[in-house]
């Protein structure tokens, strides 16, 4: 049986941001020539792995604040900073955004131990990976960041933002990858029902939305269709296309290198991309 053509959020997005890119990542397989280590993808990487651990120990029941920031340094990526003052800076301010989540945890805790209030969420998964077939031919694939079961029964997905102070309702209503997790989850645990929250790390704001079943299933279908135009492109013939993501491409000196050879062709100047 010939394997499924898996699509993800991050594929989705990609092509949909910009088809040559799509083939660079993903076709052509160029990737580890032009990935470039960032501040802020190593920062957030390390956050998100420290309250990974953090919830599947148990959360504040059995994880003090200094447990919860002194694995901070176990988990630390120390790759992409510029010198050794911006990744204490970034360090530090790891530091103070776990303190105050846990501080923030606690309080949510001990507010949930008042008379009549619904008991805390329990964390049903962390970074856990969902599949769903859209057909014969695509399977739809996601990892999720955490999901909370909540005293009725409701499923919360969660989904940190370590470089973000403020989230809206709209945004996560808007979200690509949050709404193709509600699908995800939803397909798993038909019964239940499921959103999505966006947490900025930095302040602690949240935001929430949820899908209903007819949003759901546009979203299914149209991720489903551009699966198959993905699946069934012709790639010879895409080719590099200025666009307003270009400058902050990892792709830039690919695609640069193939506009001055056109240009020479052409006997026109370049396109002038500075990042």
């Amino acid at each position: 049986m010939a394997r499924k053509f898996v699509i993800s959020p991050t594929k989705l997005r990609t092509y949909l941001l910009c088809p040559a890119k799509y083939r660079l990542e993903y076709i052509d397989k160029l990737g580890r020539f032009y990935h470039r280590a960032r501040a802020g993808y190593a920062f957030g990487h390390s956050l998100h792995r420290a309250l990974d651990a953090f919830h599947n120990a148990g959360g504040t029941e059995t994880v003090t604040a200094e447990d919860l920031t002194a694995s901070l340094e176990t988990v630390w990526v120390a790759k992409g900073y510029t010198d050794t003052e911006q990744e204490t800076a970034f360090r530090e301010e790891g530091v103070r955004i776990l303190q105050e989540y846990h501080a923030a945890s606690v309080a949510a805790r001990s507010a949930a131990a008042e008379p009549e209030a619904p008991p805390p969420p329990t964390t049903l998964w962390t970074e856990k990976t969902l599949r769903m077939d859209l057909s014969p031919e695509i399977a739809l694939s996601g990892r999720i960041d955490r999901v909370d079961e909540h005293a009725d029964g409701s499923l919360e997905i969660v989904d940190y933002k370590s470089g973000r102070d403020t989230v809206n309702n709209e945004e996560v209503k808007d979200s690509l990858a949050l709404s193709i997790y509600q699908i995800l989850v939803k397909q798993k645990m038909p019964d239940r029902r499921v959103f999505a929250t966006l947490v900025a790390l930095r302040t602690g704001a949240r935001a929430s939305a949820e899908l209903d079943e007819t949003e759901r299933a546009e979203i299914a279908a149209a991720c489903h269709d551009t699966g198959e135009e993905i699946r069934n492109r012709d790639w010879e013939s895409v080719l590099p296309v200025v666009n307003d993501h270009c400058p902050y491409c990892d792709f830039l000196p690919h695609c640069s290198r193939f506009w001055r050879k056109q240009a020479r062709e052409q006997g026109v100047p370049p396109p002038d991309i500075a990042r």
